[in-house]
């Protein structure tokens, strides 16, 4: 090819492609432009950097314009934004040998894309959710094991919810927000609608909430914008409107209206017992406050408490509690057995709030963020555990570290999220070539549970040939040993990975994004019962 004859024709694919106009028949004469021509590859590599060099451009343009904030660009990126569509032809060099897994990935890439209107987003697979509401705050909950507990902060999906005691607080994701007093049985239909079969029910509809529907035994109840209570729990079913106005839609007999300061009898449809509305008979959200951070402290002193035992363990050789003071750029090990132990250093990282008012945790969020930690020894069983919120996972990176041995040496232990969401629990076999007994759990993390504080577990077991995962206390898989490799944690990093301490050249992104305000190492797997008691 004459590439003076064909430079135009390559721009012209090149762009399409970049965004996202290239028909199907373009893309193949692309591909097979790519594939016969060594130089149109070259300028193709060439392209794709000055484009990313565009993009990070632009994207500090529109920083400094929303938010007044003095961004330079680097010379080397101006550069390379300078030669994008015009001088690019000036790119020289070699390609790698992966070249060819280039070229196969180019023949198998999605020739469909989203084309409607101006939107030319690339068909892909995505994540979904089928949640309707979340489960925002709660008081002593008691929840119906048998039907399902969910977790605080949890995305709530269509189906039953069985309160036996407590009171909870579900924000609908259609905006409106329902306070729940147990015992309450409550089936979430949409993001605007439940059906009540018993409890007592006090709800908020804002506007943009109207329309919200509460479907019970003795009829409908439509909000149309205002502060109403059910009362589901007596012989005598009630409603009171406390501001606003609602729809009670019951079978056979004409739609009615209540307002303001009015109630009603459901016992029999078309029943005229008219009420007045008692606000004082119902728990209302701006009620749970008070309530919420009592609770709250009461669940910090337990653990405080608890605390104080589990750092007696003989066989709890770390515990990180980060109970550390302000500005601490290093984590006290609690363990009362594992004073050999240095304190983990703090790199990077924030310091913020943690499960309860008064609990610490650090968040770490970009790939410098690390606590490096040092576990010496040898153990043939161990249990390793930690209290996470994780936020997100990185499409393009496949392990999130947890708890990380630094390098790859044989015994080194490597415990992280993979980008599926499962859990991993791998432990170095042979260093040269490198081959790792990888343990993986079911998946964990959906994008359902970012944000929520979970706690894991692992733990291995040479003598029983085992190896478990635990999430919240329960058991989520068992897996058997594949060998008897001796784990050696040695220098490890909680929230990332280093190869080795001098490390100084490029390596694979495994930083955690997310918070965390306890780690724990013991030397001996824990049962069943007892890494329970670690989850509460």
């Amino acid at each position: 090819m004459n590439p003076e004859l064909n430079s135009q024709e390559w721009h012209r694919l090149f762009t399409a492609k970049a965004d996202g106009t290239i028909t199907p028949e373009e893309h193949e004469r692309l591909a097979a432009l790519l594939k016969e021509s060594a130089e149109a590859r070259r300028e193709w590599f060439a392209f794709q950097d000055a484009e990313a060099a565009l993009l990070a451009w632009s994207q500090r343009e529109a920083l400094r314009r929303d938010e007044g904030v003095d961004v330079t660009l680097p010379k080397t990126e101006l550069a390379g934004a300078h030669s994008s569509r015009n001088g690019w032809l000036r790119y020289a060099g070699t390609l790698a040998a992966g070249i060819v897994i280039g070229l196969a990935a180019w023949a198998l890439w999605p020739k469909a894309s989203l084309n409607s209107g101006n939107n030319r987003i690339a068909a892909r697979d995505e994540a979904t959710t089928s949640s309707v509401a979340m489960l925002s705050r709660g008081v002593n909950l008691e929840w119906d094991k048998s039907v399902g507990v969910p977790a605080l902060n949890a995305p709530l999906p269509p189906g039953l919810l069985r309160l036996k005691s407590g009171v909870a607080e579900i924000e609908f994701f259609q905006g409106a927000r329902l306070c729940i007093e147990g015992p309450a049985e409550i089936r979430l239909l949409s993001a605007g609608a439940a059906y009540c079969q018993y409890g007592k029910f006090s709800a908020h509809v804002p506007p943009p909430a109207r329309g919200f529907r509460l479907s019970t035994p003795k009829g409908d109840i439509v909000d149309l914008g205002t502060d109403f209570g059910l009362d589901l729990n007596d012989k005598s079913p009630e409603l009171h409107v406390f501001k606003g106005e609602v729809e009670l839609h019951q079978p056979k007999v004409e739609m009615r209206k209540l307002t303001t300061g009015t109630g009603a009898g459901l016992e029999n449809p078309g029943a005229n017992r008219m009420l007045v509305a008692n606000a004082a008979a119902f728990v209302f959200s701006h009620d749970l406050d008070a309530r919420v951070i009592a609770s709250r402290r009461e669940a910090f002193d337990q653990w405080q408490q608890l605390n104080e035992q589990r750092n007696a363990d003989p066989d709890l050789r770390v515990h990180l509690d980060f109970q550390d003071p302000d500005g601490a750029r290093s984590l006290h090990n609690a363990a009362l057995h594992g004073e050999d132990i240095a304190t983990g250093t703090i790199v990077g990282c924030n310091w913020t709030e943690g499960r309860w008012p008064g609990k610490r945790a650090l968040q770490f969020h970009s790939v410098s963020d690390r606590v490096r930690v040092k576990l010496p020894g040898e153990y043939r069983q161990f249990t390793i555990a930690a209290w996470v919120q994780l936020h997100s996972l990185n499409a393009r990176q496949d392990q999130s570290s947890i708890c990380m041995s630094q390098g790859l040496d044989v015994g080194d232990v490597h415990w992280q999220v993979i980008h599926t969401g499962a859990i991993c629990l791998g432990i170095v076999a042979e260093a040269h070539p490198h081959v790792t007994d990888d343990y993986i759990s079911p998946v964990v993390f959906t994008p359902d549970r970012f944000g929520q504080w979970v706690h894991l577990a692992a733990t291995f077991d040479i003598a029983a040939k085992e190896v478990r995962f635990y999430v919240n206390g329960e058991l989520l898989s068992r897996h058997t040993l594949k060998r008897p490799i001796v784990p050696k944690p040695a220098v490890a990093e909680l929230g990332n990975w280093l190869p080795a301490s001098d490390y100084a050249g490029s390596h694979p992104v495994r930083n955690f994004v997310g918070c965390m305000d306890d780690f724990s190492f013991y030397a001996r797997a824990l049962s069943a019962d007892e890494v329970r008691q670690l989850a509460q």
